[in-house]
């Protein structure tokens, strides 16, 4: 029993990596990042390697390295800036032009049918000269 007790806790490089990443404080000041300050000195940053935070002022007041025991990376990123792609679109999902007028049409349709919908009337739309030229008129009317 007084062995289980007394048994060694094994702490993983992943174990201090999730630690610091889920952790809103700078290491070196122990103050809260935040991530919508007015001073660039507060601003946070990451570590390149851990994804540790820090303020920028602690990051480069520590000599520009990582504080994190056996981390010592020596780049760190602006927080909030995302490096991968948001989203990737692969050819075939973009629809044609086609396709596009086709779905434009059915929710027309659908909103349409939709119960106690009234649709508007709609008067003939003229052409842009057409307007124009009744501008003029009206215009020179007044």
């Amino acid at each position: 029993m007084a062995e289980q007790e007394n048994a060694l806790i094994r702490i993983t490089a992943d174990d201090i990596k999730e630690a610091n990443q889920l952790s809103l404080h700078c290491p070196i000041c122990a103050g809260p990042v935040e991530n919508n300050v007015d001073e660039p000195e507060l601003q946070p940053v990451l570590c390149g390697k851990c994804g540790t935070l820090y303020h920028r002022a602690c990051w480069e007041g520590n000599g520009g390295t990582c504080a994190v025991l056996g981390c010592d990376h020596t780049e760190a990123r602006r927080y909030g800036i995302n490096l991968g792609p948001i989203m990737t679109i692969k050819p075939d999902e973009v629809p044609s032009d086609a396709q596009v007028d086709r779905m434009q049409r059915q929710q027309l349709k659908s909103a349409e049918k939709a119960p106690g919908r009234v649709a508007p009337k709609r008067e003939p739309s003229q052409g842009f000269w057409a307007r124009l030229y009744q501008r003029i008129l009206e215009a020179f009317r007044s």
